[in-house]
């Protein structure tokens, strides 16, 4: 091979290279507006076990569902604490989850901080529902921000990745619902929360319910123009995985799950673990079913504490 043809070839290598580790997502304003981005926005909480725990225990960085609360997530922090992982636990406020989702990344930048403080340490993500998937998501665009590319150790789909949302009257009302209730928790007062889930439904509801009868596809504000459930399907990353899910699950039915996700995660990672339940709600597997969910958590970290 003449010496030409293999400098363009290290050359194209290097360009893969820097491209992979580079970020191209920018923010246009999907719905004609963005958001200014907080201190309290990216606050989160890092919490060490109460019992002394060793460098060879991982950091796991738990992102929360829609409306979660602090309360919610420790109760899967003390799981882990337990097991002697200290955590990071955070919970995307309401308005990256349906408005604003392409500046997830700028919310989770100071987790990303975080995490790379703790380089010593291997790491596993627990994502709960799609939310916990979009902060995953903006976690690993935050990181190639900086010039890096966030790999975890391990990863725990826990009720998600769901499809890409689609657009019915009756389910865009429900979703305002949420939407209104998850504002309230995020300290709205209650003329502001139903007064930002009025225009979300105008915009992501009822013009996208019109764009749908003319035979157009869905807008929604997505990172690096993807669905963060495609992007969780299709994530390059052999690590062990853990789905946890149910049969009886109105979001992320377990049929979705098994017909189109995990053969597509089994093709990509060599140790793909089912934790499936006859039925437990939404993000509810742990309150209906401790025993066994603990174990199939305590069974996952020994795999990346044995990588």
């Amino acid at each position: 091979m003449n010496s030409k043809l293999i400098l363009n070839q290290q050359s194209r290598n290097l360009w893969r290279y820097l491209f992979r580790q580079k970020s191209t997502h920018k923010v246009v304003g999907t719905f004609g507006d963005t958001t200014q981005v907080t201190a309290e926005d990216r606050v989160f909480l890092k919490i060490n076990p109460s019992q002394p725990t060793t460098e060879q225990k991982p950091l796991v960085i738990i992102f929360g569902w829609a409306g979660a609360s602090p309360k919610n997530l420790s109760k899967y922090g003390k799981v882990y604490a337990d097991l002697g992982c200290p955590t990071i636990e955070y919970i995307l406020p309401t308005r990256f989850i349906f408005r604003h989702s392409e500046q997830a990344f700028e919310a989770v930048s100071s987790v990303w901080k975080e995490v790379e403080q703790s380089s010593h340490r291997k790491k596993i993500v627990h994502c709960l529902s799609d939310t916990g998937v979009m902060s995953f998501q903006g976690l690993c665009i935050a990181s190639q921000m900086k010039d890096n590319n966030f790999k975890p150790d391990g990863i725990v789909w826990d009720s998600c990745p769901g499809p890409r949302p689609d657009v019915t009257l009756p389910r865009m009302t429900v979703l305002t619902l949420i939407n209104w209730l998850s504002r309230m928790r995020d300290g709205m007062s209650l003329s502001q929360a139903v007064s930002s889930s009025w225009i979300d439904f105008r915009d992501l509801g009822w013009k996208n319910f019109l764009r749908k009868r003319k035979g157009l596809e869905v807008e929604i504000s997505m990172m690096d123009d993807i669905w963060a459930g495609f992007w969780a399907r299709d994530l390059q990353l052999d690590v062990p995985e853990l789905f946890i899910y149910s049969k009886t699950d109105l979001y992320v039915k377990g049929a979705h799950l098994e017909n189109n996700v995990i053969p597509f995660r089994k093709k990509i990672s060599k140790d793909v673990t089912l934790c499936k339940f006859e039925r437990s709600p939404h993000v509810g597997h742990l309150r209906s079913h401790p025993d066994v969910y603990k174990r199939c958590i305590q069974d996952l970290v020994a795999k990346v504490e044995k990588r």
